[in-house]
C-alpha cells in the first residue's frame, strides 16, 4: 500500500515537472507568435536592404544589387508606416508580381522576419511567422512608396525605373 502510494506520488510530481517545462519551453520560443501584431523596433536585430541597379556594359545591360543595413532612424520609420497602414491599404495576394527592384528585410527575435518587397508599382509584405506561418498582402502606402522611390532614384541607368514605366504607359 506504502508502495503503490509512492508511485503515484511519483507520477504526479514528474507529470507536473514535465508540464510546467513544457509550458515554459513553448514561452520562452515565442511559438505563439502572431503575424498580425504591430511590430516594434526593440524587436528588431537587423534590417536588411536590397536594391537592383541597372547600367550599361559593354554590349549588354548589367545588373547588380547594392546591400546595405538600415539604421535605427530608417527602421523606426519603416515600421511605424508598417504599423500605421490600416487594414483597408491591404490587400490580401497569393504571389508577388513583377520584378523587386527593392527589399527590406526585418528581421525579428524569434526568429521571424518581415519582408517589403517593391516592384517599382506596388508595395508587397510578407510576414514569416514561426513554424512558416505567412501572412502577404499588398500595401498601398505614400510615404513609404515615396521613401523607396527616392532610394532607388539613380538606379536604372541613371534614372528610376518606376519613372521610366509610368512615361511608357
Amino acid at each position: 500500500m506504502n508502495n503503490t502510494r509512492n508511485i503515484k506520488r511519483f507520477w504526479l510530481v514528474t507529470g507536473t515537472v514535465v508540464a510546467a517545462l513544457a509550458l515554459y519551453f513553448i514561452y520562452m520560443n515565442n511559438w505563439f507568435v502572431d503575424v498580425e501584431a504591430p511590430l516594434s523596433s526593440a524587436e528588431v536585430v537587423r534590417a536588411d536592404t536590397s536594391k537592383a541597379i541597372y547600367a550599361k556594359g559593354g554590349s549588354g545591360v548589367l545588373i547588380r544589387f547594392d546591400e546595405a543595413v538600415l539604421n535605427e532612424e530608417e527602421t523606426s520609420r519603416v515600421i511605424d508606416w508598417l504599423n500605421e497602414a490600416p487594414a483597408s491599404a491591404k490587400t490580401a495576394v497569393e504571389h508577388i508580381e513583377g520584378s523587386i527592384h527593392m527589399g527590406i528585410a526585418l528581421r525579428l527575435k524569434h526568429n521571424t522576419q518581415v519582408m517589403i518587397q517593391y516592384n517599382g508599382k506596388q508595395i508587397y509584405v510578407t510576414k514569416i511567422g514561426r513554424f512558416s506561418k505567412i501572412s502577404r498582402y499588398a500595401l498601398h502606402h505614400q510615404a513609404l512608396e515615396n521613401y523607396l522611390d527616392q532610394e532607388l532614384e539613380g538606379t536604372y541607368y541613371g534614372g528610376n525605373l518606376a519613372k521610366e514605366e509610368q512615361e511608357d504607359t
